[in-house]
């Protein structure tokens, strides 16, 4: 029997094409499927960007929100070599004048001179630290220890005090133990039973005559502000009832200034509408409609992009109850208004008079609305929010159409496979018939020569 190498070619009809045109149709759904995966898969993309740009306005409005992190007050000092300066969001505005009077230092003693070559029997070494006892230090693992092997088994004992040893240009040695804590508190006191070798002092023997070495007392800062002394076991001086820090450098005189930072306030409103701006602006370039070329762009009727604008738009024009007694109880009041382009414009003049008025006022209404802001934002976000239910739901539609796809791919390859079989049958089944006709032919062509 005659066989094929391609479809058509024992019947002479273009049977290939004719296959390609049926398969064709039979994928027309699957074809469709990846129209639609592909849509859901650009919304998918696109609410991935509004995810960014609504967690950029939640992190904008939680600044407003709180006033630790919007830290709109600033201390200045006439003399930084002096004292330095910082204040929090509860600093009390005004002018101190500061005068340090004493720096904070930790106890630094030293140990009379040892000849070179010094040891120490084995005993023990008792410290009192702040007060208070510190575990004894034992020194028995071997017959004698020199004075750094001394101050080795001090260090190792963490209890308050580090231990160096310094050699003088005439081969003495000294050992200088120094509190690692500064404050009056936390003074120190040692007693040993360490016996120096060649009758020479005990080593709890502290040289207090020696003329030129640097020993210093555990001892506070201390500072006047105002005229009034303040202490602290650091150089740092913290006024926890208005929020101010100061530091002390050195000994002498330096007046302070805290003030309402305007810069950092105006900043953080900036910040605040280019952040929602973002959003707004996001939304609206992809949801238009094109009239003229009759095309429109991924969340062109999407409701819930609609209803995330719906939720700025309420938190933006409700005034938060917090601000029922406020000087000030819309953003328009402070600056911040809505344009005809839907997005927000911030004006810095109008804002600062609102500040020169009441600083304290305007961080209380940005405050009210950035807790609004951030709280409406979480709402869309979180499980059960307009945000997430729109992914899930995109999400479950892409899981849906591939899985269709999948099983329509089956479908259509055992279509094909079927309509391949019936169209090789034909083939060779016409091609056979052809052969028989053409040898029928030559037959009757011969009947015919030989009757004549």
């Amino acid at each position: 029997m005659a066989t094929t190498s391609s479809l058509g070619v024992g019947t002479g009809v273009d049977l290939q094409t004719m296959l390609t045109k049926i398969m064709a149709a039979e994928r027309a759904p699957i074809t469709a499927l990846d129209t639609k995966i592909s849509a859901a898969n650009t919304k998918i993309s696109m609410y991935g960007t509004l995810k960014s740009k609504l967690d950029a306005l939640q992190s904008a409005a939680e600044t407003l929100q709180f006033p630790s992190r919007l830290a709109a007050v600033s201390a200045t000092t006439s003399d930084t070599t002096v004292v330095g300066a910082s204040a929090t969001y509860t600093a009390s505005i005004g002018s101190y004048s500061a005068e340090v009077t004493q720096l904070a230092s930790a106890q630094k003693s030293f140990s009379v001179a040892y000849s070179a070559g010094t040891t120490f029997g084995q005993g023990t070494l008792n410290f009192t630290v702040g007060g208070a006892a510190a575990a004894p230090i034992t020194l028995n693992g071997q017959a004698s220890y020199t004075l750094a092997e001394v101050g080795t088994q001090i260090n190792n004992a963490k209890i308050g005090v580090t231990a160096t040893v310094i050699t003088d240009s005439s081969g003495n040695e000294r050992m200088v133990l120094t509190g690692d804590k500064s404050g009056a508190a936390n003074n120190f006191q040692l007693s040993s039973t360490l016996t120096a070798s060649g009758s020479q002092a005990s080593l709890d023997s502290f040289d207090t005559a020696t003329i030129g070495l640097m020993r210093t007392s555990a001892q506070d800062g201390k500072m006047k502000l105002d005229g009034i002394e303040i202490a602290s076991s650091t150089n740092s001086f913290t006024t926890a009832s208005n929020g101010l820090t100061l530091t002390a450098v050195k000994l002498g005189t330096a007046n302070i200034s805290v003030q309402n930072d305007s810069a950092k306030i105006t900043t953080a409103a900036q910040a605040f509408v280019d952040a929602y701006n973002a959003v707004a602006s996001l939304i609206k370039s992809n949801t238009g409609y094109d009239a003229t070329t009759k095309t429109s762009q991924a969340l062109t009727g999407d409701s819930t992009v609609r209803s995330v604008m719906s939720n700025l738009g309420s938190a933006r024009t409700t005034s938060p109850i917090e601000l029922s007694t406020a000087t000030f109880k819309s953003l328009r009041e402070i600056g911040i208004s809505i344009q005809q382009s839907g997005l927000l414009a911030l004006d810095s003049t109008k804002l600062n008079k609102a500040i020169s008025t009441s600083a304290t006022e305007v961080i209380k209404t940005l405050s009210a609305y950035g807790k609004s802001f951030g709280t409406s934002v979480i709402d869309m976000q979180n499980t059960g929010g307009v945000v997430s239910n729109r992914l899930s739901s995109l999400k479950s539609s892409v899981s849906r159409f591939q899985t269709t796809q999948t099983s329509l791919e089956l479908r259509v390859s055992l279509i094909e496979k079927r309509y391949q079989a019936q169209f090789t049958a034909l083939d060779k089944y016409v091609s056979a018939m052809n052969v028989t006709s053409s040898a029928l032919t030559q037959q009757l062509a011969a009947l015919t020569a030989n009757s004549g």
